[in-house]
């Protein structure tokens, strides 16, 4: 089931790839079937450019091309040699009859790395260097008036239909394909920002393109609409957890890398995360999952005389039964001191009573009734095999609430 469900997931990846690049070729297509339908043809394409960097300038013979494509069926390669050849991105290396040696164009691999990066962020990386473009062009007027209408048009048009893109996949879209799209989504307040400064660029050196201006003003604040509302649909859809996919993976890693420890610790504030599911037991994750007290929903209190009746308790003396039992489990782990070490409460106590009793200080602590406080501090430790299998340094104390 499992090696089924990899090659479902490989398909339905693969088929996105030939869907987007089919999109990127339809302007220079001369048909509807003359791009490639198979993403095998992209890796062949791939592999012999590969081989062709490696030959240097001396080029590949018919026969060392073949070897070099040995892992793909004779019969496509020899169809794929025949298509680049006609399009020109092989041609001979030498001008001379009866030519053996070929060479790969640098034009067509630069495409493909372009297509490349097309397929990993849809176009996103593209907008933003065309605006940075067209900025630098402007600047100081000197273009000319036709120059500065291709470009308003350009970029009204450009927005224009990534907003219906991401209308229509807010709307009426699966939260699947919203969040394959998530990469139109990356930078957006970089991208708006770069579009107003080329608008206020062409409104102060062309003021007769006004009207060209207002409509590229409303495609802006068009897009600044609809990524918030496809970011705010992809973040309820992702629950409690971070809609990680929201931002590029280098985004990530930057700020790991340079976030000091508290800043670390502040993007997990109130969170509480499970192990990682492979060093758990089944039957573990199961009794825990049954044994966690269902959510009852919130219901406002209806209002009350300030002037309490013979036999109600005045609002001062209303007990909080969580609070106190979250108060009492919070005192029998200090058991009378002032601060306890998180290392010391959850060792050698079973992963499911060392879950609950995670859960329950750190709901003691999220209190603001409750004099108590857990804080994390240090590098993350992983030790398979033992409980917790993981650990971070931490200290559960009492605090002095202010009044």
């Amino acid at each position: 089931m499992i090696d089924e469900q990899l090659g479902l997931d490989t398909a339905a990846a693969e088929q996105t790839v030939v869907s987007v690049f089919r999109q990127i070729v339809a302007v220079l297509a001369s048909r509807s079937n003359a791009a490639i339908d198979d993403v095998a043809l992209f890796h062949l394409a791939n592999t012999l450019f590969a081989a062709f960097a490696r030959a240097g300038e001396d080029g590949l013979t018919t026969e060392q091309i073949k070897a070099a494509c040995a892992a793909f069926p004779d019969e496509l390669v020899k169809d794929r040699l025949s298509v680049l050849k006609g399009l020109g991105a092989i041609q001979p290396a030498f001008d001379k009859p009866y030519q053996r040696e070929y060479r790969a164009s640098f034009t067509s691999y630069v495409s493909m790395l372009f297509v490349q990066r097309m397929l990993a962020r849809g176009g996103q990386s593209e907008l933003h260097q065309l605006l940075t473009m067209e900025k630098i062009r402007l600047e100081g007027g000197e273009s000319t008036t036709e120059e500065a209408l291709e470009v308003v048009v350009g970029i009204t048009t450009a927005l224009r239909l990534l907003v219906a893109e991401l209308v229509a996949l807010t709307v009426s879209g699966t939260v699947e394909n919203l969040r394959e799209r998530a990469p139109l989504l990356w930078n957006a307040k970089s991208l708006i920002d770069q579009a107003s400064a080329v608008h206020e660029i062409l409104l102060q050196f062309w003021p007769a393109l006004s009207r060209k201006c207002g409509e590229l003003r409303s495609a802006i604040a068009a897009y600044e609409d609809a990524s918030t509302n496809a970011s705010a649909r992809l973040m309820a859809a992702a629950g409690t957890s971070r809609a990680l996919n929201l931002l590029p993976p280098e985004m990530w890693k930057r700020f790991a890398n340079r976030a000091s420890v508290d800043e670390l610790a502040a993007v997990l504030a109130d969170q509480v995360f499970d192990a990682p599911s492979p060093w758990h037991d089944v039957a573990d994750l199961a009794e825990a999952v049954a044994r966690t007290p269902q959510t009852t929903t919130n219901r406002p209190t209806p209002p009350r005389s300030p002037v309490p009746d013979n036999k109600e308790q005045p609002y001062q003396e209303w007990k909080d039964a969580e609070a106190e039992r979250l108060a009492a489990i919070a005192e029998e782990a200090l058991s009378g001191e002032d601060s306890v070490a998180v290392e010391h409460l959850l060792s050698d106590i079973g992963w499911v009573t060392a879950r609950r009793l995670l859960s329950d200080l750190t709901a003691a602590s999220n209190n603001d009734r409750l004099p108590y406080r857990l804080t994390w501090t240090g590098p993350v430790q992983v030790r398979a095999g033992s409980v917790p299998s993981w650990l971070t340094w931490g200290v559960f104390e009492r605090v002095r609430r202010p009044a």
